[in-house]
């Protein structure tokens, strides 16, 4: 079978939710990136084919344009929220059911531990311009200051946590720590009734 069809393959079954084992996502995961990266590419060559362009642009061009579009699309695919946090609040919170099934109300423990601490009017911005449906708060900061900010307060927030017996606990360190108000939080024993 051509490698290409065994790429194709694999992000099918990434795309249609198919049960991968965790090294076959991976596999999956660098399959789709490297075929939107190409795609990408191929593209802008047979453009440039078509228009003359290629004889006037540096010779290297597309290698770089690759290895872009490559960064871009591993972003799309980083995870932003480290497993530890989960597991962190899994364990504050006594979440029985496995972590990948996390329930949405933990958003809010996110919203109040993690980015009111960060930057009270960039939270503020945050709350007031809801991303669109599927996009998230995290995909509006930029690359360089607002992700590496956001994924450095994961793992001060997950540091805390570590020392915590309760979400009452951690809710009082973070307040310490990043010199706020205490946050009130009183919905973490249960999830929310509809």
């Amino acid at each position: 079978m051509p490698q290409e069809e065994i790429c194709r393959g694999y992000v099918q079954a990434l795309y249609e939710g198919a049960p991968l084992t965790e090294r076959q996502r991976e596999i999956a995961i660098h399959c789709a990136i490297l075929a939107a990266a190409l795609t990408r590419t191929g593209r802008d060559a047979l453009v440039d084919e078509a228009t003359g362009y290629q004889y006037e642009r540096a010779e290297d061009a597309l290698q770089l344009k690759l290895r872009a579009f490559i960064a871009d699309e591993l972003r799309a695919w980083e995870k932003t929220f480290p497993d530890e946090l989960w597991e962190e609040f899994g364990r504050l919170t006594n979440w029985a059911i496995p972590l990948q099934t996390r329930p949405k109300w933990w958003g809010r423990l996110v919203t109040k531990l993690i980015y009111d601490t960060m930057d009270e009017d960039v939270a503020e911005y945050l709350k007031e311009n809801n991303p669109s449906p599927g996009a998230r708060w995290h995909q509006q900061l930029t690359e360089n200051y607002g992700v590496r900010q956001l994924v450095s307060r994961c793992y001060e927030v997950i540091g805390m946590a570590k020392d915590c017996d309760s979400v009452r606990e951690l809710r009082g360190k973070v307040a310490r720590h990043y010199g706020k108000r205490q946050v009130q939080l009183t919905l973490f024993l249960k999830p929310p009734k509809d």
